[in-house]
């Protein structure tokens, strides 16, 4: 048996289908959006006219229960002071100081103690607007709709109050302005702004007094630091540990080799070295000068006696003996006299030993007491940094208030140079301020956004295949056709699993022609031989499309067997009105051959294969070596082999055939199939190394931004107007015949 791999599978577009970019990576192209809203146009329209009509009711409600009318007042603030008299900066600095007092006015005018006197007139408690607060929060309500501000370009104050009533705008505002008019001329403005400059300058004042408290502290530390520590820090304390460091060190080490010295001589006194000072010092004391004095009187009296008695005389013997002692004597002397210098040594290197350790001691004690002045240092630096700091901060501040002091007396200065005056008073206003007119065609604007923006969610949330367009993107495979649901189709179609020999003008019918045609092109002959058709779940229409497949080919001339291999649910026995008889399962387990088991149908050039008597392992008996040899056979036989197969994610007997023939045909059921269950049922296949035809997509329906509502319309339209032509061209007896 030879598989073939996918070498010449083509991409076979529908009518209609986008093969721009957006087909490509998955995203979205213009096409794909305009075909959603199209299939989703009537939710969006009935949203639409629902939050229109929504729209139109809030809009109306607000319009004629509870609209809104603004009264304003206008107050003017202008400066005394002539534009002559300034220069260019003095004029951008007047200019500046002006706007921050027209600011500061509308902050007053906001203000509650403002508010709260305006609320406390009877005028205003007998407002309806005051009235309809009933939780008590008048305040609160009042400083939120009061709107304080200047007016650009202009001298100015904007005060203003939107209110169901006319009156009612009118008395709030014209209440308000009064009771900041009464306010500014009590020169309320000019106390604030005194108190606050008193209160600025003792601020100051006082941050001037802790800036000389914290010099203070400074000189206090500086004369207890070490003189250059400030200009490096780190450094100064450094060398100063390394110093004291080393003086212990090399006192440490001078310790030890007079303490090595010390044990040499008092474990081994007679191995210590003499030098030669220490020999000269010997020779050079007196006892060992006489006795070698009189060794040296004896060898003279030696020479003098032996020219006179001999050599064996007697007295040279009694000679010779007094030399020899007196020499062993000086020879004793001089070994005592090293033996003291030995001891000398030893204790000058004691002397040493203790000296060294004393100095070693007093050095430690030292470096104690530096150590803990080295901390001190570092304490005192420490905070010598920091008081630096908190006079830096100090000094930010105080500059701070030198700016604001400077403002404060600029802001009291040009309070006497403004002149202020109720320019316009609030009126009753003549015409309604809200809703504006506007609102309606944004409300209704914003309704169809809405309309179109939920249709869109839907149609992004709905992951079920719907389109060829979303097995084309999402499952990345060939489209065959699309079949179109039986309930939108024009005529009627009793059995849909033969739609193609009952109801041959259907569209059903032309949809598997469409599909036999692309199954054509898809591959070559010869790579097409052994079909097979299955889908990822039971009742996609795997049977439908097998048999109407196999139908299409055989009207085609081709001789075509179509075998039921689903163990599971066997049906076209039932679909071609065929009793119980041996099948599929008999031939693969040796019962018979494959000649004696074919049933012949009504339709010309189709033969029929049953499933025969369900086994208990279908799986195994599918993948055996004898599946192999009857699809041999079949191939010697019959040009064509269709073959339905059980559900691909229910069961492995697809997987299992699907080895075994060309290639598989993948029904997937518009609307019912989600996008992962058809992901889930080409991943099984190509783990096989199956080879994909493409895929069928089964029960399309005709909505509005379907494929299929112009070409069924155009369709039928279309064979109309060509009977009529038929018609037109018959003889007359023959025309009223066929109608």
């Amino acid at each position: 048996m030879t598989t073939f791999g996918p070498t010449v599978q083509e991409r076979v577009a529908l009518p209609g289908e986008s093969t721009g970019l957006g087909q490509a990576d998955g995203g979205f192209t213009a096409a794909d959006i305009l075909g959603m809203l199209r299939r989703r146009l009537v939710t969006i329209i009935l949203l639409s006219l629902l939050f229109s009509a929504m729209a139109v009711g809030g809009f109306l409600y607000w319009w004629f229960v509870i609209p809104g009318y603004r009264s304003e007042s206008l107050i003017e603030l202008i400066s005394n002071v002539p534009a002559s008299q300034l220069t260019v900066d003095q004029e951008r600095l007047r200019r500046e100081e002006h706007e921050s007092f027209v600011l500061s006015q509308a902050k007053l005018m906001e203000s509650p103690r403002v508010l709260t006197k305006a609320l406390a007139l009877n005028e205003v408690q007998g407002t309806n607007w005051f009235e309809s607060i009933t939780d008590g929060r008048h305040l609160l309500w009042l400083e939120e709709e009061l709107r304080a501000a200047p007016v650009r370009g202009t001298n100015l104050l904007s005060v203003s109050m939107e209110c169901r009533e006319k009156e009612d705008a009118k008395v709030i505002v014209n209440a308000v302005v009064n009771q900041w008019y009464d306010t500014v001329r009590q020169s309320s403005t000019q106390f604030f702004t005194a108190e606050a400059l008193k209160a600025a300058r003792d601020e100051r004042d006082g941050v001037t007094r802790q800036i000389q408290g914290f010099r203070e502290q400074l000189r206090r530390i500086h004369d207890q630091l070490v003189p250059g520590v400030l200009e490096d820090p780190i450094n100064n304390i450094v060398h100063q540990r390394a110093r004291k460091n080393a003086e212990q060190i090399e006192i440490q080490e001078k310790e030890l080799a007079l303490l090595l010295e010390y044990q040499a001589i008092y474990n081994n006194p007679a191995g210590v070295a003499i030098t030669e000072e220490d020999r000269a010092l010997v020779e050079q004391d007196p006892q060992i000068l006489q006795h070698q004095a009189q060794v040296s009187i004896l060898e003279l009296t030696q020479a003098a006696e032996g020219e006179k008695f001999g050599e064996n005389h007697v007295a040279m013997q009694q000679i010779q003996a007094q030399i020899k002692a007196a020499q062993d004597a000086l020879n004793e002397l001089r070994r005592q006299k090293v033996r003291e210098v030995r001891a000398a040594r030893l204790e000058q290197v004691n002397t040493a030993v203790d000296a060294s350790r004393q100095a070693l001691l007093l050095l430690k004690e030292d470096q104690v007491g530096a150590e803990a002045s080295l901390q001190d240092q570092s304490r005192f630096l420490r905070d010598y940094k920091l008081i630096e700091s908190d006079i830096e901060k100090a000094e930010t501040r105080l500059l701070a208030l030198e700016d604001h002091i400077s403002n404060l007396d600029r802001i009291q200065r040009q309070q006497s140079a403004i002149k202020v005056n109720i320019a316009q008073p609030a009126t009753e206003p003549l015409v309604r301020s809200s809703p504006r007119v506007m609102v309606l065609p944004a409300g209704i604007v914003f309704a169809v956004l809405l309309s179109v923006g939920i249709g869109l969610l839907f149609e992004l949330l709905d992951k079920s295949v719907r389109t060829a367009q979303d097995i084309v993107r999402h499952l990345e495979i060939a489209v065959l056709g699309a079949i179109p649901d039986v309930d939108d189709e024009e005529v009627r179609i009793p059995n849909v699993e033969t739609a193609v020999a009952h109801e041959p003008r259907s569209m059903v019918a032309e949809a598997f022609r469409r599909i036999r045609t692309n199954l054509q092109y898809s591959a070559p002959a010869d790579r097409q031989r052994a079909i097979l058709v299955t889908s990822p779940r039971p009742d996609d229409g795997k049977t439908t499309v097998a048999c109407n497949l196999a139908m299409v080919i055989a009207q085609s001339g081709r001789r075509v067997l179509l075998v039921d291999a689903n163990f599971r649910r066997p049906g076209l026995a039932g679909v071609f009105d065929k009793p119980a008889a041996p099948g599929l399962s008999n031939l693969l387990i040796g019962e018979g051959n494959l000649t004696s088991h074919i049933l012949k149908t009504d339709h010309n050039m189709l033969d029929l294969l049953t499933s025969g008597p369900v086994p208990p392992n279908p799986a195994e008996l599918l993948s055996g070596d004898t599946t192999q040899r009857f699809l041999a056979e079949a191939r010697e036989k019959y040009d064509q082999i269709i073959i339905d197969s059980a559900p691909a994610l229910l069961a492995s007997d697809a997987l299992s055939l699907a080895t075994m023939v060309d290639g598989v045909i993948l029904v997937v059921r518009a609307n019912q199939n989600s996008r992962g269950v058809a992901k889930r049922a080409c991943r099984l296949f190509a783990a096989v190394n199956a080879h994909l035809f493409g895929a069928v997509l089964n029960a399309a329906r005709v909505t509005s931004g379907g494929y299929f509502r112009e070409q069924l319309r155009t369709y039928y339209d279309y064979q109309v107007d060509a009977e009529k032509q038929i018609g037109k061209s018959l003889p007359e007896g023959n025309a009223s015949d066929d109608s």
